[in-house]
């Protein structure tokens, strides 16, 4: 079995089929994989890695898990601050565990040298210099096979691993590795996007992909608040144009163009399988500062000393925080991937299934499935050889459904030409 990029974009296995032929009983991935049962819940990994009969001081929140410490904060050094996603926790986190020596590799991302299986690709960081050199966010999913066969072939390193709540949860099923990968840290999740939504914002960008030197998801504005960033590609001619991120990949996000079909079957946001989550302070007292702040949910007691002993020093500002204001900060995907989830998987129980789904949310979920596979089709069809207009032509009637969806039949009856045609010449502007 191997993950590679398929024709609609997606990162899935291939099986290798005189393999798993001759061993049918191996089961191997599926006893990895977390969306192996439809449906990734991390709640009993959570109960079993970090309930209070393994953490003292252990507290429950229904959304987070089991936890010892929510905070909210930022690295006091500013220009190290300005290059990091939001406050650089998650870094800085990084840079302690290597220099304290807790660890000596930490499995970071990086242009791919070889686009064969994406556009990044997981690498050894052994100092603080590589890991500064790769910080920054990446919407993409990853191929991580080749550090983990390095991590089993020399058991004298000692390795972090950060991913999103999916990867922590497939590390944590690694019972070989579990010495060898003493801490594993996450960053909350919405949803993600295949190779699609990179190669199109970059087109977007007018960057050559094939020859990207660069790909910057969150490049910060100077004076503006942190949710106001740009995406932007540099290829061998330089940097391309700024993609404010309320343009195109915010619209591409919320109507699930490219979003891997797993995402939709997920209830991990807080990534409670990791020994510590990261995820920016979408909060009123926070989101104004151009530089940023991170929210941070602490499980492990190893890194609750870190935090502490840093905390103490004045290296980082820290406060702590209620974790129903972690939860509010991430509602949106709390609603989509906790509370909505059960009437999009019919495996479910009546038990647990709401008792009233609106017909607009039930039409948005129909939508989105039918949005979700055709944008894949129609970009490797159209977008790929012809170009971004060709890929909007081939989704115009799905484009004018989202748009009657969210204005009400009166509305769109009344400028639905004109609307449709100026929101498909804004998108590809």
């Amino acid at each position: 079995l191997a993950m590679c990029i398929q024709p609609n974009g997606d990162l899935a296995p291939s099986i290798r089929q005189p393999q798993c032929e001759t061993n049918k009983k191996c089961r191997l991935c599926l006893a990895i994989c977390p969306m192996a049962g439809g449906v990734h819940n991390p709640r009993p990994k959570n109960d079993d890695l970090f309930s209070p009969t393994r953490s003292d001081g252990a507290v429950f929140n229904e959304h987070i898990g089991w936890h010892l410490r929510c905070v909210v904060g930022w690295r006091k050094d500013d220009a190290l601050r300005r290059t990091c996603a939001s406050g650089g926790l998650a870094t800085w986190c990084l840079e302690t565990l290597l220099e304290t020596n807790a660890v000596t590799r930490v499995a970071s991302v990086r242009l791919a040298q070889k686009h064969d299986k994406g556009m990044f690709e997981f690498f050894a960081a052994s100092s603080v210099k590589e890991l500064r050199a790769s910080a920054g966010s990446i919407y993409q999913p990853i191929e991580i096979s080749g550090i983990l066969r390095e991590i089993a072939r020399d058991k004298t390193q000692r390795w972090a691993i950060v991913g999103v709540p999916c990867l922590c949860a497939g590390i944590r099923n690694l019972k070989h590795l579990r010495e060898q990968i003493p801490y594993v840290l996450g960053l909350a999740c919405g949803m993600y996007q295949n190779i699609f939504y990179t190669e199109m914002l970059l087109a977007k960008s007018g960057v050559d992909g094939k020859n990207a030197r660069r790909i910057e998801f969150r490049r910060k504005s100077d004076d503006g608040p942190p949710s106001d960033f740009r995406f932007r590609g540099t290829d061998n001619r330089g940097p391309g144009k700024e993609v404010p991120y309320r343009g195109l990949p915010y619209y591409l996000g919320k109507h699930a163009f490219f979003r891997l079909n797993a995402c939709n079957f997920c209830k991990d946001v807080f990534a409670e399988t990791a020994d510590a989550c990261f995820m920016d302070a979408w909060l009123p007292e926070y989101v104004a500062d151009p530089k940023g702040a991170s929210l941070v949910v602490i499980r492990d007691e190893r890194l609750e000393d870190v935090f502490q002993s840093a905390q103490a020093a004045r290296e980082l500002f820290l406060e702590d925080i209620a974790a129903e204001r972690l939860v509010q900060s991430q509602r949106s995907h709390v609603k989509r991937k906790q509370t909505s989830i059960h009437f999009r998987n019919s495996s479910h129980t009546n038990e647990d299934a709401p008792r009233y789904v609106a017909m607009r949310e039930r039409l948005d979920w129909w939508l989105q499935q039918r949005t979700q596979q055709r944008s894949k089709q129609a970009w490797a069809r159209f977008g790929r050889p012809y170009g971004r207009l060709a890929f909007w032509a081939a989704m115009l009637d799905l484009v004018a459904a989202q748009l009657l969806l969210v204005q009400g039949p009166s509305r769109f009856t009344a400028f639905s030409r004109k609307a449709v045609s100026k929101v498909v010449r804004w998108l590809d502007s």
